[in-house]
């Protein structure tokens, strides 16, 4: 049955790091329930070892919806999430990382008042285990945001919610071991934003971010020194014409 959002969790070899993850988005749909909001769960394993797949093999007879794919692959293994889904949004999840309380409901509620399509961002992002820090981020539509800062930086992670149908249209690129290509994340806000495509913070709302000791894909491509797929962003024309948007619109907001 349709639901109002399809969460979507990628999993490969976090095994019992999963409990957590799982208990999370356990409270955050209970939370947007009470509200009338209706969310369903998708697991997308990919390459899992055998911790991973014990682990959620005990919700085999529950309303998650369990699946296993051979992509070795993060974006891809989204993609293949959003293919099965069945919500008005799609709201993704690393295994290993943890919903705030309030996400669901906040980013579905902003969703519902903007009505644009739009891809929406937690305010706030706790990181834990190698190092602990709070991070507050900002939208591709804050005045404080530049777009420069994308030629060597990942503004954002890749826990969002956006409109499925925007996710379908717009899916991730592969970025397979051993392309040179990787941070599909970054790729994909990169390619939203060369379409117009606004990226908004949700305001009070959170992520737990496991930053691992060791064993992650963002390690592994640090390590390989991956780069990103090239992006229309990147194109001469492109991005001068969004630059010279953002000199005019912080012109504009000197001026008030």
């Amino acid at each position: 049955m349709a639901s109002d959002i399809s969460v979507i969790i990628t999993a490969h070899h976090e095994g019992r790091l999963a409990h957590p993850t799982i208990r999370s988005v356990f409270r955050a749909v209970g939370y947007a329930n009470e509200s009338g909001i209706e969310a369903e769960i998708i697991v997308v394993m990919d390459r899992p070892d055998e911790k991973t797949q014990e682990y959620f093999s005990t919700y085999r007879n529950s309303e998650i919806r369990i699946n296993s794919v051979d992509f070795g692959d993060p974006g891809l293994s989204r993609n293949y999430g959003v293919h099965l889904s069945l919500g008005k949004y799609v709201a993704f999840l690393d295994a290993d990382d943890l919903f705030g309380k309030n996400w669901l409901k906040a980013a579905y509620h902003e969703a519902e008042i903007n009505r644009d399509f739009c891809v929406y961002h937690p305010e706030y992002v706790i990181c834990f285990e190698r190092e602990n820090l709070l991070a507050r981020y900002k939208g591709s539509d804050d005045e404080e945001f530049y777009l420069g800062n994308l030629i060597e930086n990942n503004c954002w992670i890749a826990a969002f919610l956006s409109q499925r149908s925007l996710v379908a249209k717009n899916p991730f690129a592969p970025t397979p071991s051993g392309s040179g290509f990787g941070y599909e994340d970054w790729h994909w806000y990169c390619e939203i934003i060369a379409k117009g495509i606004t990226i908004k913070t949700v305001p009070d709302s959170c992520m737990f971010y496991r930053r691992k000791l060791q064993g992650s894909r963002l390690s592994e491509d640090n390590y390989d020194c991956v780069v990103i797929r090239p992006s229309e962003l990147f194109e001469p024309s492109t991005f001068s014409s969004l630059l010279k948007k953002e000199e005019v619109g912080r012109g504009a907001e000197s001026l008030k």
